[in-house]
């Protein structure tokens, strides 16, 4: 999270939630009817104030305060203390700021960025997270108080200086040389080099001690804070005299004593302004920011590129009285001036017509697209050009539609192959939930232990879509190491289930009328002494059969098993856990009525942790790039990308976080319940906003600009009281990625546009809409004093042109003269160079901020009253003035309406495109939904397991079960009528046995309690693999117990349930193997194992299938007489013939005691 910029009005609520937080704050405020706070005086949205300079209180430094005390007594007398022999009451204190070196976040950013480009009319400038940093100090006693410029103007310490690589570099002997410039420093011996920018560290204490220089440095009277060690340049001293040279109002050098910082104080300002839209300042509603510019450019006659270095230096020193008494500087015995340079950076000064802002967001308009492959891979793989039997290659592209990408894989047995996959951001819309809707309307998406049941195979590919099991298993690995939220975790998890057991063992003993609470014991204390004195009379105390001793041999009732695995338990634990999750998400304000909401006080704080984790997660926060961008070439260099967002990646993420902790046997109802807490907090009649669209940026516009303004403009049937703008960060600033979260599709009602614009306080500056080495144009832009103004004419107010006077080479083709406007411009506003100095390329001050003035307010007396009406030029008029265009992208929905009537220029700022068909896309033409009950799809196709001929225990059918994890992505088991198997088709022996079979005694082993690893064994029978039969696939059903233990089912069952990582395949990679556990009208509650190929051809041949054995992990199996047959019916689906199950009853043997 990005340092908070300077603000009068903090927010209070920070991190990645931060707007719809906030949002949500003040809509609660205003439903309770809470008086809404103070409106701050900060500027509205879109609007900025400009204040010409932002000084402290008080300036750095010590400061004495001298306390006096006048008493005066009723008599008259009167004393002063302390008495004039007496010593005064004196303290010291120091004001510290920054003096050699700045802090680590002073500098909010920079343009142009390190290491980019600028066009050469280009002035860079600093943006100050400190507003009050650039006058902390004082740097000149100019303006005086008696002056009009004092309330309007203050020279800063700081100011902004550009140079070329030649006038800052010191040659070897300078460095290091017997005669160089360090000899008599602390320097001298050690191998002196300069950094990047030029620069070389060194003490304070030894600059005054650098040969040949002079320094402000040296000039400076020490504080108590200041650094003892500062970064240093090595101006030269010819181009340093002409920085510090006097000029009038008419562009002509004038006498004076002393260097002259005067020029400065139109170079810094302050911007307050508003943040919405922002990434960076955003995480405040209000900013203030205090900006430096540079007013020198980098070299106007480059043809090519080239690298300059621009240095925020320190001024402070320079009209000092050792520096007055050097002046005029003596070039012969003074080669540089050392100067203090607090930040440094380098960048690249452009040609003319080379790559700009406005061209940037030109071109991200005209390429806008989708989250996905390249138009370039898709078209390669166009329908047209394929023939309608290459159905593997017409899939393989819709995969790449939907924005999927290849991935390497390795199985479960160590094999590695390919996979696909994708993240949580989608081309196009995909269907949630996912699951059933039964399950999904109790808020349960996936209910996983390993994510391994997760994954699917498409056989029209052949290759295993990893999506969701990738999913949970980053979830899972995310909580891992949030330390934090394990713990929290595992104390909700174990509050919630000691609750559930005490409500829930206390439920079956009021049934079986074994529990009283205290208050009943005590009401039944009542009937309780009258029954005792009658219990001699009426038999009371012995049957009537009976003696007296039988009156002690009371009839013991049965314990009931309170056990969580019990089936007592089990059936009404989901019901009570609910009234503890309740309690858990309450709010400890007022009664508890009130559920927890972020804006209230928890009732738990393990629950406020697991919430706000699992919110974040939703806003995509600290979820790792490679998972949001599965494929570099999906988000290319000056790319905009929109996606939805897949809502069922996100469950599967949270269904792997929240599975941390689980040490329950069977079905996981504590985090079933967690689930179902989740689904009711994001379910409220005030439903909270959750992400469902975006876009992504790459561009070199989010490193130059980090607070790009992002404005998205929602149209809709009713009033709304929400942040359009969810999430909005830049992921990474120096590549430029940013990355912004919506809750509204485009369309109407929706999303109507989204506006990219250059945020106000990081706009670029230029000296003028012209320059070269030849000339420069002044845009006299149209600035008011009057508020309220209206001017349908977006012109500015006129130009004029300066030609170079005594130019050594003009132009063959001289630019126009400028027309006579009947203003008295100054001779001179820029100085290109002299004979001293070939390389000035200054703005010269003041005749440049006052030629600003003078056209100001004659055009602005032209009105009534007058639009401008200020004598005095100000750095906050020279800041407007000097600032670029403002350059806006706008993405429209639906057609683009007609621009309003402006000048060519004005028009030239603002490209319109609109949402292209796909961004608007509601649904993918190969929709990635994993195959459900009811739920009909192209992409995956299950055949049904074969009826028995005479259904056994079908009366246990009818009561349905809860749906386990492994059925949640299964269809229902169908039962087409059973045919001859074909003749001449392979046979396969069939048999199970643990991993660690005991050869000597074979069989699965009951009665141990261990879950066991096993193996399904399946071999072609000799002789019979002839033929080309194709086998599409087999499936092994297994009958699972259901009901109570006494139930004759349990008897015929292997298993009762199935909760492990799915079945493996041992060796034949030719097939997958599927597990599925479903409600079967016919069988039940049942485990079916399907065997299906790999092959895009969905099928295999004999050869191919001679063996197809399997690994079946973690069966927990039943304790069972080992004489029990237990049934297993086999179905081989071969093409061309119907599928006929086979009931084998020697599959399974048991291990003999």
């Amino acid at each position: 999270m990005p340092r908070r910029p300077y603000t009068r009005y903090p927010c209070g609520i920070y991190g990645p939630r931060h707007l719809v937080r906030r949002c949500a704050r003040e809509a609660k405020n205003k439903k309770l009817g809470l008086p809404a706070p103070s409106k701050p005086d900060i500027p509205r949205p879109g609007q900025e104030r400009l204040h010409s300079f932002y000084a402290p209180a008080l300036e750095a430094g010590v400061y004495t305060v001298t306390v006096t005390q006048d008493l005066k007594a009723p008599t008259g007398h009167s004393l002063t203390l302390p008495e004039a022999e007496a010593p005064q009451s004196k303290q010291q204190f120091e004001v510290v700021a920054p003096r050699f070196k700045l802090p680590d976040d002073a500098i909010h950013s920079s343009f142009p960025p390190q290491g980019y480009g600028a066009l050469s009319n280009t002035l860079p400038h600093v943006v100050l997270t400190d507003p009050h940093l650039a006058w902390d100090r004082i740097a000149s006693a100019e303006p005086g108080r008696q002056s009009p410029d004092w309330n309007r103007n203050q020279v800063p310490w700081l100011a902004l200086l550009v140079f070329t690589q030649d006038e800052l570099k010191l040659t070897a002997d300078q460095l290091n040389g017997a005669d160089g410039l360090f000899t008599n420093t602390s320097l001298a011996g050690t191998k002196i080099q300069q950094t990047q920018t030029f620069t070389i560290n060194m003490k304070v204490s030894d600059v005054p001690k650098i040969k040949s220089t002079i320094s402000p440095i040296a000039a400076l009277k020490s504080e108590p804070s200041d650094h003892k060690t500062t970064d240093v340049i090595f101006v030269p001293s010819k181009l340093f005299a002409e920085l510090v040279t006097s000029y009038n109002e008419d562009g002509d050098p004038i006498k004076q004593k002393g260097p002259d910082v005067s020029r400065y104080k139109y170079l810094a300002h302050a911007r307050d302004i508003n943040t919405t839209g922002m990434a960076e300042a955003g995480v405040e509603d209000h900013g203030v920011f205090g900006i430096i510019i540079s007013h020198r450019t980098g070299p106007l006659s480059n043809t090519q590129p080239q690298p300059v270095t621009a240095h925020l230096v320190s001024i402070e020193g320079v009209e000092s009285d050792g520096m007055n008494n050097q002046w005029p500087i003596e070039f012969k015995n003074i080669d540089y001036v050392v100067m203090s340079s607090l930040y440094s950076w380098n960048f690249v000064t452009l040609p003319e017509k080379s790559f700009n802002i406005e061209t940037t967001l030109a071109n991200l308009g005209r390429t806008l697209n989708v989250l996905r492959a390249p138009d370039s891979v898709l078209n390669s793989l166009n329908p047209s050009s394929l023939s309608a039997t290459d159905s593997m290659n017409l899939r393989l592209r819709g995969r790449l539609q939907d924005g999927y990408t290849l991935t390497k894989y390795r199985t479960a047995t160590g094999e590695i192959t390919a996979a696909i996959t994708r993240g949580p951001l989608t081309p196009t819309l995909v269907p949630y939930p996912l699951v059933p809707s039964d399950r999904a309307s109790k808020g349960l998406t996936w209910l996983s232990n390993t994510g391994i049941d997760l994954q699917i195979m498409d056989p029209q590919i052949g290759i295993m879509d990893i999506t969701y099991s990738a999913a949970w298993q980053l979830g899972k690995a995310l909580a891992v190491a949030d330390q934090v939220f394990t713990t929290a975790l595992g104390k909700l998890r174990k509050v919630l289930y000691d609750g559930t057991m005490n409500e829930a063992k206390v439920a079956i003993l009021k049934e079986l009328k074994a529990y009283k609470s205290r208050g009943e014991t005590i009401l039944s204390l009542t009937k309780t002494i009258p029954k005792l004195n009658s219990m001699h009379k009426h038999g009371g105390l012995h049957s009537p059969t009976g003696g007296m001793q039988d009156r002690w041999r009371r009839p013991q009732p049965k314990h009931p098993d309170l056990s969580y695995k019990s089936p007592q338990i089990q059936r009404i634990f989901h019901e009570h856990s609910a009234k503890v999750g309740r309690q858990l998400m309450s709010s400890s304000n007022g009664d508890g009525s009130e559920l927890y909401d972020e804006h209230n006080m928890p009732s738990s704080i393990d629950w406020m942790i697991v919430l706000h984790w699992v919110l974040d997660k939703m806003f995509l926060y600290n979820i790792p790039a490679h998972y949001l961008i599965v494929d570099p070439t999906y988000l290319p260099k000056e790319s905009l990308r929109f996606f939805h967002i897949d809502r069922n990646w996100i469950d599967a993420l949270i269904d792997g976080a929240l599975s941390l902790g689980n040490h329950l046997d069977g079905e996981d109802l504590v985090r079933m319940r967690l689930h179902e807490m989740i689904h009711t907090y994001l379910n409220p009649k005030s439903k909270p906003q959750v992400p469902i669209y975006g876009f992504l940026l790459h561009s070199d516009a989010v490193t130059q600009y980090p607070d790009l303004k992002v404005s998205v403009d929602i149209k809709l049937d009713h009033k709304r009281e929400q942040t359009p703008i969810l999430r909005h960060d830049n992921l990474d600033v120096k590549k430029g990625v940013m990355l912004c979260l919506l809750d509204q599709l485009p369309g109407n009602p929706g999303m109507d546009s989204i506006t990219f614009t250059q945020p106000p306080h990081q706009q670029s500056f230029i000296a003028g809409a012209e320059l070269d080495s030849h000339h420069i144009k002044t845009l006299y832009k149209k600035i008011f004093t009057l508020g309220h103004v209206e001017d349908p004419n977006a012109n500015g107010w006129g130009e004029h042109q300066w030609e170079r006077p005594d130019d050594p080479n003009p132009p063959t083709t001289p630019p126009p003269i400028s027309k006579d406007d009947g203003i008295k411009h100054p001779k001179m506003v820029f100085k290109w160079g002299n004979e001293i100095v070939p390389e000035v390329r200054t703005l010269l001050f003041p005749a440049w901020a006052q030629d600003i003035t003078t056209v100001l307010n004659h055009y602005g007396a032209q009105y009534n009253p007058p639009w401008y009406n200020d004598p005095i030029p100000n750095s906050a008029m020279s800041g407007i003035q000097l600032n670029n265009p403002i350059y806006q992208l706008i993405i429209q929905y639906g057609a683009i309406p007609s621009p309003p009537s402006r000048s060519s220029a004005e028009k030239d700022k603002r490209t319109v495109v609109p949402f292209r068909s796909t961004l608007e896309s509601t649904a993918s033409p190969h929709p990635l939904m994993l195959a459900s009950g009811g739920m009909k799809t192209a992409a995956y196709s299950w055949s049904r397991i074969q009826p028995r001929s005479k259904p056994r225990n079908a009366s246990n059918t009818s009561a349905p079960s809860p749906p386990t994890s492994l059925s949640q992505h299964r269809p229902a088991i169908p039962s087409p009528p059973a045919t001859a198997l074909p003749a001449g088709a392979p046979q396969y022996d069939y048999s199970c046995y643990p991993v660690d079979n005991d050869q000597k005694n074979p069989g699965i082993p009951v009665g141990t309690g261990i879950p066991k690893d096993l193996v399904f064994s399946i071999i072609q029978k000799s002789g019979t693999g002839g033929g080309t039969y194709q086998l599409k696939s087999l499936t092994l059903v297994l009958e699972l117990a259901t009901g109570d233990c006494s139930d004759p089912r349990w008897r015929t069952c292997l298993l009762s349930e199935y909760n492990g990582p799915g079945p493996t395949m041992l060796s034949n990679l030719r097939l997958n193997v599927l597990a599925q556990v479903e409600d079967d009208p016919v069988h039940g509650r049942c485990l079916a194992l399907r065997l299906l190929p790999r092959s895009t051809k969905r099928y295999v041949t004999p050869h191919m299938s001679t063996e197809m054995s399997f690994v079946l992990p973690v069966c927990r199996i039943l304790n069972h007489d080992i004489r029990e047959r237990i049934p297993v019916w086999i179905t081989a689906e071969y093409d061309g013939f119907e599928p006929v199950p086979d009931e084998n009853y020697h599959v399974i043997s048991f291990q003999q005691r």
